[in-house]
Order: C-alpha cells, then structure tokens, then sequence
C-alpha cells in the first residue's frame, strides 16, 4: 500500500486551503485559505500537508476520508478536422503526465471520447493497467458522484477540455471561482482533495 501520494514536477504554482509549505532549508507555513467543438471548447447544441523539496518532489499525505481527483486538460494537438491527434508535443506531455502519476495507485481514469482526451489519458492508463471511462463533457454532477459513492478515499484522473475541466473544479468546490482555461493553456494539473462536493480543497501545479 502505498501511503502517499508523489508528483514529480518542474515547476509548480499552488492556491490551497489550510497548506502549509515547507521547503527543506526554512521551513515556512503558509494559510490562503456532442456536443459540438469550437476552438477546443465544447458546447451543448441541444438544450493536507503539502511537502516541496528542493528536488521538485511533492508528497501529500493521505487521509482515508479524502478522495483524491486529477484533472488535466488534454495535451497539445496538431488542430487538423474537428477531432485532432496529439501533435508530438502533446505525445510528448502526455507521457509526461503518465511518469508524475507512476508512483501512484490510481482507481480510475475518466476521458471525453475524443482523439485527444483519449490520447492524453491513454499512457497513463497503461501505466496503472486500467481501462479508460468515457463520460459526457457536461457529466460533471454524475461522475463526481458515482466516484465519491464507489471510490470513495481513492484517486481518480479525470482528462478534459478548457472549458470541462473547470466545471469540474466548480462541482467539486460547490463555486463558480473557475473560468475556462485560456486556449494556449496545456500545463495545468489540479489536484482536488475532496471530503465532499462542496468541502474540498485545490492544489494548482504546472507539469
């Protein structure tokens, strides 16, 4: 069992409630507190301690009533027709995605059905010998409640679009802080742990 949960990354940025963060030289706590696509977004067409070393490791430490949900937006695509591949950058990210999440015990992985939701999503689960679930863009309310009924304290990726992946951080955090994410933004890995819809708390790191 593995008790913790690590995300290798490059650079970071965070927003957390109740964090601390400690760096390994001076320590330091901080409290802050179809669907059609156009452009990439999808639109309807009928109507707690945080670990950061100075080696980029970040730990964070479990508690059996949190459950934990990965969101990403898909990685970098190559635009050609209306459902593009991954162009070699985002192959590229999208490998990179599986390597952070490694040394994890994943329970699910959730993906739009498309090329590049799929694709995004797709190293990772081979890494974690699991098949992909595909949910419907706007199926936020569903699947954040199938998962915190029958995954409940487990960790789950959930690979989306700009404009799917902040409704889910809004479901998840009973808000509506989360605008879509800007078209060039591909880099963003949000970590929610969640006690219930509305009582959850978000990490915002760059991968």
């Amino acid at each position: 069992m593995k008790n913790k949960l690590l995300f290798s990354i490059v650079t970071f940025t965070f927003a957390a409630v109740f964090f601390g963060l400690f760096s390994s030289c001076e320590p330091e706590t901080i409290i802050e507190t179809e669907y059609i696509t156009v452009n990439d977004t999808l639109v309807v067409v009928n109507t707690d301690t945080i670990i950061i070393s100075t080696t980029d490791t970040i730990f964070i430490e479990e508690e059996a009533s949190i459950t934990n949900f990965i969101l990403v937006r898909h990685a970098e695509t190559t635009g050609e027709g209306s459902d593009p591949v991954l162009s070699a950058e985002g192959m590229e990210r999208a490998e990179k995605l599986a390597g952070i999440l490694s040394e994890l015990d994943i329970d699910r992985v959730y993906s739009t059905n498309y090329n590049r939701t799929m694709d995004t999503a797709q190293p990772t689960a081979d890494n974690q010998g699991l098949e992909i679930t595909n949910y419907g863009g706007f199926d936020q309310q569903a699947v954040t409640n199938d998962i915190l009924e029958n995954v409940n304290g487990g960790k789950v990726l959930i690979v989306g679009h700009s404009n799917t992946t902040p409704n889910f951080l809004n479901v998840l955090t009973g808000t509506s802080d989360y605008p879509n994410l800007p078209e060039n933004a591909y880099d963003n890995l949000f970590i929610v742990n969640v006690k219930s819809k509305g009582d959850s708390e978000v990490i915002t790191l760059k991968y």
